[in-house]
């Protein structure tokens, strides 16, 4: 990643309107899988930029644990659990867990249910849910009619 990229917001604004016009224009494809490529370059970029401060940092110092600026931070965080315990012990570990129940509606089971009678089980009704539209890119699916309806 030794190579100088010049990203040029007025250009990346300009892909933007022209993929924008994709419902109109297939040509526009083009330019909203641009946008994508240049999106996933500056990923990238900005991931080899965060493994470079991790490798430096610890070169400096074993305990490095991040670097602060006026506007960006640069920490190590951990996720996930914290800790875990051995099923085989579980009555060593036991004063130590706490037992989570839940439950969850089928969804299978709900629009199996559906189909056959029509209506919703006695208790369960319909979640409203956001629409969101999402972008994949790699091939259509629908070969056919590119507008779905």
């Amino acid at each position: 990643m030794n190579e100088i990229i010049k990203i040029d917001p007025k250009e990346m604004t300009l892909l933007a309107q022209k993929g924008e016009a994709f419902i109109f224009k297939p040509e526009a494809e083009s330019a909203l899988l641009r946008l994508h490529e240049t999106i996933l370059m500056l990923q990238a970029l900005e991931d080899s930029v965060k493994q470079q401060i991790g490798i430096l940092g610890k070169e400096l110092n074993p305990n490095f644990k991040g670097v602060l600026g006026d506007k960006v931070r640069c920490i190590y965080r951990k996720f996930g659990a914290k800790y875990e315990y051995d099923w085989k012990k579980k009555a060593d570990c036991e004063p130590f867990l706490k037992k989570k129940e839940y439950f969850s509606v089928d969804a299978d089971k709900v629009d199996k249910y559906f189909k056959e009678t029509n209506e919703l089980p006695m208790g369960i009704s319909e979640k409203a849910r956001e629409e969101t539209l999402s972008i994949s890119y790699g091939g259509a699916e629908d070969e056919e009619n590119p507008l779905i309806a």
